[in-house]
């Protein structure tokens, strides 16, 4: 059986989009460059029979479905591709285990300060890798999420669905259909042959740190050759990566990465409208490159669709909807996208779900240079959760964790010395400035301007997952 499941996996690699290339065999790809459109000096300009007005439309779609490709790439490249990053840790394959975050961490949006991460990327496109996790305590928290370039959550191995014993997962490219190894509990597959892991290991406390690091040492990584001890099969051809430019995805150069990164992604049926509307505009393989006066109107869609997205990341109500399975998403793009600007690697609501409050009782945004702020749970407003629960804080507009005088980036359940009053209910202090040491074991310090608070609720319970429990409002208090 080993020996079929190697030769499975011998033509795997990543697939070119679009419907001309629909029928290509995994086979023949592996001596195609990654993309013509992104490579090929010489371009032909066309419309295509497209209007200004219509490419703009065109483009305001094209930007929203791309978008969490082109960030996840930007995050992919920072940890796995360029040497030089603070974040590189080896490549492909290797781990980056990090402890509590602080506010020097800005590799991705709205992280948390309650699971210490480890991140992971593979690529798939030669052969399948092995994901191995430990067994751990039954009273410990930890969960291996894995998402495709899309930014689908594609798969959790850990506590919520497979218990805290640990096992071995196979980390597949979208074409592979080879036997399923012995010792493997299940497959990991998305629609790209890149895969990337943000791994949660819960901190019981701050004392408990050493043992968080110890956990995260045994998650381990390797090709499925090396764990059946079977020879490699011909690596997958090297591929010439774009640089990343911080801000690029507010710029024209956006449209140059989503046509360098489409064909490392396999083409879905239920994508094919957008996708065929985009090769009228230049975008997609092979696609010729629009008129000076299209291109414009391109960027006229682009404005419209970051306009649109950035009065969701404050107006949204409902964040389960943005980390979801392809299935469920359902051709939800802009969800989708939205999940990427607020908060990247987002997971599955069945394993931990997520609240943001972007406005206090008054309807107004939250700023800390012009109010301080109370928030308080009724005994019967706890929430309801199998795990833990917090609150953290992020600045605004880049959702990154806010230094403060007391380094605390997030408060919740877990949280030591955390007061509750004596009719149960737990109030907490959102401001950027003390108030009073009577109160700072529930205060949040928040940053003197514009700030965005989450509830993170793991293992959460019936009242949440039904979504019948509701968030008590923020109330300003001067």
């Amino acid at each position: 059986m080993r020996t079929k499941t190697i030769t499975a996996v011998r033509c795997v690699a990543f697939i070119f989009l679009f419907a001309a290339l629909f029928a290509t065999s995994a086979c023949k790809q592996e001596e195609v460059a990654p993309t013509k459109a992104a490579t090929t000096d010489k371009v032909t300009t066309t419309d295509n029979g497209v209007t200004p007005d219509e490419a703009r439309k065109i483009a305001k779609e094209a930007y929203v479905f791309n978008y969490s490709l082109v960030m996840m790439y930007r995050t992919m490249y920072v940890q796995a591709i360029d040497t030089k990053s603070k974040s590189y840790r080896g490549g492909f394959g290797k781990w980056l285990h990090l402890g509590t975050s602080s506010p020097k961490d800005t590799d991705i949006v709205s992280p948390n300060n309650d699971s210490p991460y480890s991140y992971a990327w593979v690529d798939t496109r030669a052969e399948p890798w092995v994901l191995t996790l430990p067994k751990i305590e039954k009273n410990r928290f930890y969960t291996s999420q894995w998402d495709d370039l899309w930014s689908f959550v594609i798969g959790n191995a850990g506590s919520v669905d497979d218990g805290n014993d640990g096992g071995d997962f196979l980390l597949a490219p979208p074409t592979w259909k080879g036997e399923l190894p012995k010792g493997i509990k299940k497959v990991i597959q998305g629609d790209s042959a890149f895969l990337g892991s943000l791994t949660r290991t819960q901190l019981i406390e701050p004392k408990d740190l050493p043992n968080v690091k110890k956990i995260q040492k045994e998650y381990k990584l390797q090709p499925l050759s090396t764990y059946l001890g079977e020879p490699a099969p011909k690596a997958a051809p090297a591929i010439q990566w774009k640089p990343w430019k911080e801000g690029l995805e507010t710029t024209p150069e956006f449209w140059d990465y989503a046509n360098f990164l489409l064909p490392l992604t396999t083409p879905n049926p239920q994508d094919k409208p957008v996708l065929e509307k985009m090769a009228k505009i230049g975008l997609g393989a092979n696609a010729a490159k629009p008129s000076a006066e299209i291109q414009a109107a391109m960027k006229q869609g682009m404005q419209d669709a970051l306009a649109e997205l950035k009065k969701g990341s404050t107006t949204f109500k409902d964040p389960a909807l943005f980390f979801r399975t392809r299935k469920d998403s359902n051709k939800d793009y802009f969800n989708r996208a939205l999940g990427v600007m607020v908060g990247i690697f987002g997971n599955w609501g069945k394993i931990s779900t997520y609240f943001a409050a972007p406005k206090d009782a008054q309807g107004e945004l939250l700023d800390g240079s012009k109010h301080s702020y109370t928030l308080t749970f009724t005994k019967d407003q706890v929430p309801d959760v199998k795990n833990f629960w917090s609150w953290t804080m992020y600045k605004l507009p880049q959702r990154w964790l806010v230094a403060n005088p007391i380094d605390r980036y997030s408060i919740g359940s877990a949280t030591p010395g955390l007061a509750t009053a004596a009719d149960g209910s737990i109030t907490l202090y959102f401001s950027a400035k003390s108030p009073g040491k009577d109160k700072e074991s529930n205060w949040l310090p928040a940053p003197e301007g514009p700030f965005w608070p989450i509830l993170r609720t793991y293992g959460p319970g019936k009242a949440i997952l039904d979504k019948t429990w509701k968030v008590p409002l923020v109330k300003q208090v001067d």
